[in-house]
């Protein structure tokens, strides 16, 4: 009768720690359960910071095409030797390409003999404006 009695004695507590463990497995479960879900947001966060980035890279990358097109194009003479003179020489190099003459005085934009067309001008100075906005504000979310 006594090792009837240590044998259900034995049962119980293997049961008891059966439980015991069963219980610890379903916590452990329970916890990689809320780290997948926490995961899962987090790549979804990632993803779409990711998908907003590319869309930054995208505007800059067309606002880039434009400002270099623009910059290819006549813009005005040269007030001295009456050559034309490209957006990069104006804003670039500041100096025509044919007698090496300063042309800050074609940055104003009155009127006068060799100067931009004001539509030109302003759409050269609104390009440049625009690049010049995209870089700082990538370079602010870079530092956030």
């Amino acid at each position: 009768m006594n090792a009837a009695v240590c044998e259900l004695i034995e049962c119980g507590l293997q049961a008891s720690a059966d439980e015991r463990a069963s219980e610890g497995l379903e916590r452990a479960l329970a916890a990689c359960a809320g780290e997948l879900e926490q995961t899962r947001a987090r790549l979804a966060e990632a993803e779409l910071r990711r998908e907003a980035a590319r869309e930054r890279e995208q505007a800059r990358a067309r606002i880039e095409r434009a400002l270099a097109e623009r910059a290819r194009h006549e813009l005005a003479s040269c007030p001295q030797c009456r050559e034309p003179v490209r957006g990069t020489d104006l804003l670039v190099s500041g100096r025509c390409p044919t007698c090496g003459r300063a042309l800050t005085a074609l940055l104003s934009p009155r009127p006068q003999l060799g100067a931009p067309d004001r539509d030109e001008y302003l759409a050269l100075l609104g390009a440049l404006g625009g690049l010049v906005g995209l870089a700082l504000a990538s370079t602010s979310e870079n530092t956030d």
